[in-house]
């Protein structure tokens, strides 16, 4: 069954049962009222009737004139001894005689129902004193109440068809409405599976007000994001084979070379195998950069720790020292700041930063810690060569390069910020550049901090 025919009767259903409670409480209230007052009349005449002694009387209820001045059409008075038989009865209908006598202690009545009309009997205790001696039961025919009743059940069945109807008829109408943007969304996601094309849906469709609106800007946003993926993929790959290519380019081209006149030529022998050496090295340092891309992606990649940053932060800073024989100063007013993370994964990141400011600045470099609040920020400082600013929003991207000879000169691929930005993601952090060209760059660390952890502050 089709959600929109499960909605259809859903909704019917549940009309049906508010017509039928609603319809039921109102033929109840509207009953009760004006029953209420034939009751009352048929009471009172009982009382008036239970006012002559003589009705108190067992050995007069054989005279049949006791209670004849007191019926009237359509009527029955009678008197019920407690032995359950009738001693005295009168009637104006003999419908009414139909109903067998009983014996009641106290005050009571009852409507009984006979083809299309209805009767209203009542019973009151006649007493000796205090002891009960019989029953008076008076009944009357209900003609107009039972076509006033009649009026009314018709009327209210009636009304319920033709609400159930009308409701049918309204959820084909508001199903057909509601669900024509669900069709419209259907068949632009078949669309896009039959044709392998990303599309949107229309401004009609996303201006909408209501929650289909909002879906429709969530699709919408959601295949930018793949359309954007999709392209990054594309990039990726096309960069990676480039990468790949060269090398092996090279490697091949000296291993023919080594082939034909390697076994006379030594000063050639040597050129090529230092060659593909030297190749072979960046293959192996590729294939490890993407290697630590696709762990990166995995949810146990990383192993969270309480940690102590500004030891992170200062033991990189010292190897990268060593390394490259340059002045990097670390900058905080803390010595020691606690965080929850992982150690190796965050001295890579503080290595890959070092490494990018090292390459493209001759001065020393400054790394400055500062907390503010629950977060870490972390700059690393160098004064080299800059970027221009429109190549900002691009430098995470996989194999990105804002100069393609000078990258390849000092061996990079353009992956070591795309790692850079997984780690302190990772972590719950940001990440972001800022450079001017000829002035330098500032790549900006921002981590969350463990607050239950106090600060060690310089004296």
């Amino acid at each position: 069954m089709s959600l929109r025919i499960r909605l259809m009767a859903l909704s019917s259903a549940w009309l049906v049962f508010i017509l039928v409670l609603f319809s039921t409480l109102l033929y109840s209230f509207i009953a009760s009222t004006t029953v209420k007052s034939e009751k009352e009349l048929l009471f009172g005449k009982a009382q008036s009737i239970l006012e002559n002694k003589k009705v108190h009387n067992p050995r007069s209820w054989s005279d049949t004139d006791l209670l004849d001045e007191f019926l009237v059409s359509d009527e029955m008075i009678r008197i019920i001894g407690m032995d359950g038989l009738v001693k005295l009865e009168l009637q104006s209908n003999e419908i009414l005689v139909v109903e067998p006598p009983h014996i009641t202690t106290r005050e009571s009545y009852s409507i009984k129902r006979i083809d299309q009309t209805r009767y209203l009997y009542v019973q009151v205790p006649i007493m000796a004193g205090s002891d009960q001696i019989g029953v008076l039961e008076i009944a009357r025919k209900l003609t107009k109440w039972s076509l006033y009743i009649n009026v009314l059940t018709t009327a209210l069945v009636l009304m319920s068809i033709g609400a159930v109807v009308i409701s049918a008829l309204g959820s084909l109408f508001y199903s057909n409405f509601l669900f024509q943007p669900l069709r419209q969304l259907n068949s632009t996601m078949q669309l896009i599976q039959q044709s392998g094309t990303f599309r949107k849906l229309d401004d009609a469709f996303t201006a909408r007000g209501d929650e289909l609106g909002k879906l429709g800007v969530t699709f919408n946003e959601m295949i930018s994001r793949l359309e954007e993926m999709v392209r990054k993929q594309k990039r990726f790959v096309a960069d990676a084979s480039h990468e790949l290519r060269t090398p092996l380019t090279i490697i091949e081209s000296y291993a023919g070379m080594l082939k034909r006149w390697g076994s006379e030529d030594p000063e050639l022998r040597k050129e090529a195998i230092e060659a593909i050496m030297e190749e072979s090295n960046r293959l192996k340092g590729l294939v490890g950069s993407l290697m630590q891309l696709a762990e990166s992606e995995q949810e146990d990649w990383l192993k969270t720790d309480p940690v102590e940053l500004m030891a992170i932060i200062r033991s990189a800073a010292s190897q990268m020292q060593v390394a490259f024989n340059r002045t990097i100063r670390v900058e905080s007013r803390h010595d020691a700041v606690p965080i929850t993370g992982d150690t190796e994964k965050l001295k890579q990141l503080l290595i890959i930063l070092l490494d990018n400011a090292i390459k493209y600045s001759s001065k020393p470099i400054r790394i400055r810690v500062g907390v503010q609040d629950d977060l870490v920020r972390v700059k690393v400082i160098d004064q080299g060569i800059g970027m221009e600013e429109s190549t900002l929003p691009f430098l995470f991207d996989r194999f990105f390069r804002t100069d393609l000879a000078r990258t390849r000169q000092t061996g990079g691929f353009g992956l070591g910020l795309s790692i850079a930005k997984s780690i302190v993601e990772r972590h719950g952090g940001a990440i972001r550049i800022e450079s001017r060209e000829g002035r330098g760059t500032t790549v900006i660390v921002t981590l969350p901090r463990s607050s239950d952890s106090p600060l060690d502050e310089k004296g």
